[in-house]
């Protein structure tokens, strides 16, 4: 009986602590996606919100042009438009949100929606030019005023 009591209670004790365990919330807000961290790190989000970044490219027949808006609130505008060989013209805008996906801030994580996430990696800004991987594309993005 002694050591029916002690399964019992054995089981009791993991089942409790499991149930505590799984009432946690675990939050990962990452240190290096906060302005008021370093002055070097607002600086890199300062530049990458202070214009508007294009490129152009012609693929297929087809004109195409896309430029990314980062505000500091952390959202976004992504504008896409598309020339037709027949005169054809499409144009889409896409909101996101946005925050930096590591300590260096070479990456950016934009959240189109709950399970459509871009990923833009190893940044570089320099002479107004945003260069990276676009969800594994290379981009070079010239900046506007």
């Amino acid at each position: 009986m002694k050591t029916k009591i002690r399964e019992c209670f054995g089981l009791l004790v993991f089942v409790l602590t499991m149930l505590s365990l799984t009432s946690c919330e675990v939050e990962i807000d990452s240190w290096y996606d906060n302005d008021d961290y370093s002055e070097v790190y607002y600086r890199k989000t300062h530049e990458l919100c202070s214009r508007t970044w294009q490129e152009s490219w012609e693929q297929d027949g087809k004109y195409y042009t896309q430029r990314l808006d980062f505000y500091e609130n952390r959202t976004g505008k992504d504008y896409i438009r598309v020339e037709y060989r027949d005169g054809c013209v499409t144009e889409d805008i896409y909101y996101f949100d946005w925050n930096w996906d590591n300590n260096t801030q070479t990456c950016i994580r934009m959240k189109y929606g709950p399970d459509d996430v871009s990923y833009f990696e190893r940044i570089w800004m320099s002479d107004n030019t945003l260069s990276g991987l676009l969800d594994g594309t290379e981009v070079y993005f010239k900046g506007r005023y």
